[in-house]
Formats: structure tokens, C-alpha cells, sequence
């Protein structure tokens, strides 16, 4: 995808970090401190990595630099071994960077269908995707259960942990998470109590 083309696809909110860098830094740090599994903060993560997903997809990785702690190490595995085409560790903003770079270019096209944003205490989340892709030189299809883990200090993203498997409790598992978070029930409503008999 061209530059301009990437650029013109990005949200309000992505320009407005790249506008005000530190803005996205003190959002992050906002929505971080927001209590583990309150309903604002699962809406906020899962629309952030819905966002991070589609940059990464067209390509564009500029706010990568504002967002990242600058020690950021970036990690993938797949089927429990490290993914070929790519390093087994990427250091600083500029290896993240690299990393998604490299996947882009092995996949003529690809996407990534969020099932699950589990929030695994104030600073680390995981999210958990089907992963649809169409290999660049092969023309291989991919369908594969993928899972990213973000550990943040101070609101930038410190480590990113990458999996790829067949099954998606495989690739839960491949990260150290034993099962998604239990879903809690839904709080009832004070109408709901009052039946008329």
C-alpha cells in the first residue's frame, strides 16, 4: 500500500498522536490505570488493538516510535518454534517496526479478526485473533489462531510476545495463559427483578 494511501486510511485519533505525540503516551497511561476488566477499559483496549491491527496491516508504523518504551523487545514463535523469515528478537521501536515489516512483506494479504482482548492485570494485555493471509511468493492461504501479549511501563509498550497455531487454546497456552478470563455475568437490571406476576 503507498504511503499517501496509508496515511489518508488513519483515524482521528491515530492522526491526532502523531499531531501530539505525547497524547498518545498519556492515553495510554490513562486507560491503563483504569481498573482491570472495568467495561470502559475492555472497550478501550479492544478499539486500540483493533486499531494497531489495521495500521500494521496497511503498513503504516509512524506512531510505532511514541508508543514503544525505547528498551521494546518483540518476540514470535509459531507452532512453539521461532517463525521462519523472522528474527527470534527484535530490540527498540525500529526491531518492532522491522518485525511487522518483515510479516507484511511475506503476506501478499492479510487480516486479523479479534476474538478476545483479555486483560491480564494493570499493564499486560493479550489479544487473541483468527489470522487470514495469502503468502506473498507462494500464494499459500494461512488460517491460523494468532495471540499478542503487550506488557506496558509508564503507558508505552515495553514487550510485545507473539504466537501462531492451528488451535486457538495451542496458541493461549503457547503464551504461559492457561484459558481466556472467565466472563463475568451480566449485572442485572432493577426492572428485571421486578417481574408482575
Amino acid at each position: 500500500m503507498s504511503r499517501d494511501r496509508a496515511k489518508r486510511q488513519r483515524t482521528v485519533a491515530e492522526r491526532a498522536g502523531l499531531r501530539w505525540p505525547t497524547l498518545a503516551q498519556r492515553t495510554a497511561r490513562s486507560v491503563l490505570r483504569l481498573p482491570p476488566n472495568s467495561r470502559v477499559r475492555s472497550a478501550l483496549l479492544h478499539r486500540a488493538a483493533q486499531a494497531a491491527f489495521e495500521a500494521w496491516n496497511r503498513g503504516d508504523f509512524e506512531l510505532v516510535p511514541y508508543i514503544d518504551d525505547p528498551a521494546v523487545e518483540t518476540r514470535f514463535t509459531q507452532n512453539s518454534r521461532e517463525v521462519v523469515g523472522l528474527d527470534s528478537v527484535y530490540y527498540g521501536p525500529e526491531g518492532h517496526c522491522r518485525a511487522m515489516e518483515a510479516w507484511n512483506e511475506a503476506w501478499q494479504d492479510w487480516d486479523a479478526e479479534i476474538d478476545e482482548v483479555i486483560d491480564q492485570g494493570r499493564d499486560q494485555i493479550l489479544v487473541i485473533g483468527r489470522i487470514h493471509a495469502v503468502g506473498a511468493a507462494s500464494g499459500i492461504e494461512l488460517d491460523e489462531w494468532g495471540a499478542v501479549r503487550y506488557t506496558f511501563r509508564d503507558g508505552r509498550v515495553l514487550r510485545v510476545d507473539g504466537a501462531f497455531e492451528s488451535d486457538r487454546n495451542q496458541v493461549i497456552e503457547a503464551l504461559g495463559q492457561s484459558g481466556s478470563r472467565k466472563r463475568e455475568p451480566e449485572p442485572r437490571r432493577l426492572w428485571e427483578y421486578l417481574k408482575w406476576s
